[in-house]
């Protein structure tokens, strides 16, 4: 067999059609043509073409990847939840799950820190719903009980607090029993404790109703 045409594509300059002996054979990465050295007028075996397609389409899924990485960091297994909804082969998924780790594009213990700072800043839960959306996002426990730190499930409290209780003391004529209420199926709701809810409902009904 002979390569006698690479004909960059015309939508992708990025890819380039492989023609075998006169006829389409695969659209292939042109960075994969120029490292495998391809050039026209070129024998090829069918061990080559076989290694070739083997090599695309991992090509095909590092791309998927880190198209699905663009939007915001995610978890090891999300990406390989992701590849599998598209169909990619398992042996493949690996392979470019392990070309991502050396490029540092999938690290647990750094998406678990964004995971965490940002629901911080958002929208506060408490530590044992955090180590649980970590789990469901697939971040090993070890990893989840070494980042979340369970002593400041009170301020994580306050923080997820006091945009609900400001609302709920905006409605007229509203009493303390009516607002603990409100608040504390609103705190549970996210994860807290019995003891830190009672308190943080407290809490934030002397501060805001002094203000």
């Amino acid at each position: 067999m002979r390569i006698t045409a690479l004909e960059t594509q015309t939508n992708n300059p990025e890819r380039v059609n492989l023609y075998v002996d006169g006829h389409f054979l695969m659209g292939v990465s042109a960075t994969l043509v120029l490292q495998q050295g391809f050039f026209v007028e070129q024998d090829i075996s069918a061990e080559q073409l076989d290694q070739l397609s083997s090599a695309e389409a991992e090509q095909q899924a590092v791309e998927h990847a880190l198209n699905f990485l663009s939007y915001r960091p995610r978890s090891r297994a999300e990406v390989r939840r992701y590849l599998l909804r598209k169909q990619t082969p398992p042996d493949i998924i690996e392979a470019a799950l392990t070309r991502l780790d050396r490029l540092d594009y999938v690290n647990d213990r750094a998406f678990a820190g964004f995971w965490i700072e940002n629901r911080e800043q958002f929208s506060p839960r408490s530590s044992r719903a955090l180590k649980y959306e970590l789990r469901m996002k697939g971040v090993e426990r070890e990893v989840a009980d070494e980042l979340v730190n369970e002593e400041q499930d009170e301020e994580r409290a306050l923080l997820a607090g006091r945009k609900k209780a400001l609302s709920l003391l905006r409605q007229p004529g509203i009493e303390y029993a009516m607002f603990r209420e409100r608040l504390s199926a609103f705190l549970l709701r996210r994860g807290f404790g019995y003891e830190v809810t009672a308190r943080t409902v407290k809490a934030l009904w002397q501060e805001l109703k002094e203000a």
